[in-house]
């Protein structure tokens, strides 16, 4: 898949430091959920919330400080790949994100090929969500793991086989890496799991040999395409 230009202010928000997010979704219920519980996951982070796509350009007309647009992709005024074309063109430094119940791979492709950050199922969990949305605001593109948001839901729950199987993973493995999709730094992850700060940089290590990735971050995105993560608060 071609990708196009990451945009020059998509970056993560420094720790600690307040941030916002334009949502705009025509399903008051869903908007208005997701937002809240974004909120509750990052006290540094609101929220604004539009109906449909012209009520969020008008806002972005008063207000343009925000760190993303995230988009549901079936609601009124949506084109699809052409309306993140158009508003790439029009708001070059305003990333945006796409969120869905269901797109098949055909329609995930352009929407990445016209400047989306990422592709969100509204199938994922709360944490899991947040730390997709910052993984593509550090210059990742995050696209559910089969490329099809109609399997996504599965796949968080690891119901669904995909395209590359991961790797085989102890159980405490698994308890470092549900904590690590949340951000979680090593020594707080030590602190939950009862280990030395040590012995998780040693899992850590090994995780990202048995993912065949560089660093935590690609490690994290890799975990939660793989469907691990996303409830790292409840590891035992």
């Amino acid at each position: 898949m071609k990708q196009a230009e990451p945009k020059t202010r998509a970056k993560v928000p420094p720790a600690g430091s307040p941030w916002r997010i334009l949502l705009a979704d025509d399903h008051a219920m869903v908007r208005e959920a997701l937002a809240l519980m974004l909120e509750r996951l990052d006290e540094h982070l609101s929220v604004a919330q539009a109906p449909d796509l012209p009520a969020a350009l008008a806002m972005l007309e008063r207000d343009r400080d925000f760190a993303l647009l995230l988009l549901d992709y079936n609601m009124p005024g949506m084109a699809g790949a052409q309306s993140v074309r158009d508003l790439g063109q029009r708001y070059p430094d305003l990333p945006v994100g796409i969120i869905s119940g269901y797109l098949a791979s055909t329609e995930v492709e352009p929407l990445i090929e016209s400047g989306a950050i990422g592709v969100f199922p509204k199938t994922m969990t709360g944490p899991a969500l947040m730390m997709a949305l910052k993984l593509s605001l550090s210059g990742q593109t995050y696209v559910p793991w089969s490329g099809d948001l109609g399997h996504a839901g599965a796949a968080q729950r690891g119901a669904t086989t995909p395209e590359a199987p991961p790797p085989d993973l102890s159980a405490r493995q698994v308890d470092v890496l549900k904590f690590l999709v949340t951000g979680a730094a090593n020594k707080e992850i030590a602190y939950q799991l009862g280990l030395s700060e040590v012995t998780i940089k040693v899992h850590v290590a090994a995780l990202c040999r048995k993912f065949g990735v560089a660093n935590r971050t690609q490690l994290a995105m890799a975990a939660l395409r793989a469907g691990i993560g996303g409830d790292g608060a409840n590891a035992p």
